[in-house]
């Protein structure tokens, strides 16, 4: 279990699967994450269901929407262990 002094990854790495629960864990909307991304609501959805290629550009996209809605790294590394187990279950 981690805790706030514990040490953490610096630099985690993040997909299009984290936008979904980041979303959720500041409870936003689409269309509300999409402002802080910088991007259209549409290309949110397509980016979470996978539709759309998760490059670069958009890693620094979610990396902004992270820092301004100030996800901390307990909450990132409990978000990828979430997105570890689910998929360890079988579960999209």
């Amino acid at each position: 279990m981690y805790t706030v002094n514990s040490r953490l990854p610096y630099k985690m790495e993040y997909d299009h699967r984290f936008i979904k629960y980041i979303r959720h864990a500041r409870n936003k909307t689409q269309g509300e994450f999409s402002q802080f991304m910088n991007v259209d609501t549409s290309t949110i959805g397509k980016l979470e269901r996978g539709n759309l290629e998760f490059t670069p550009y958009y890693h620094e996209k979610l990396k902004d929407a992270i820092k301004r809605l100030r996800i901390s790294n307990v909450e990132l590394v409990s978000i990828k262990n979430i997105i570890e187990m689910k998929q360890r279950k079988g579960y999209k």
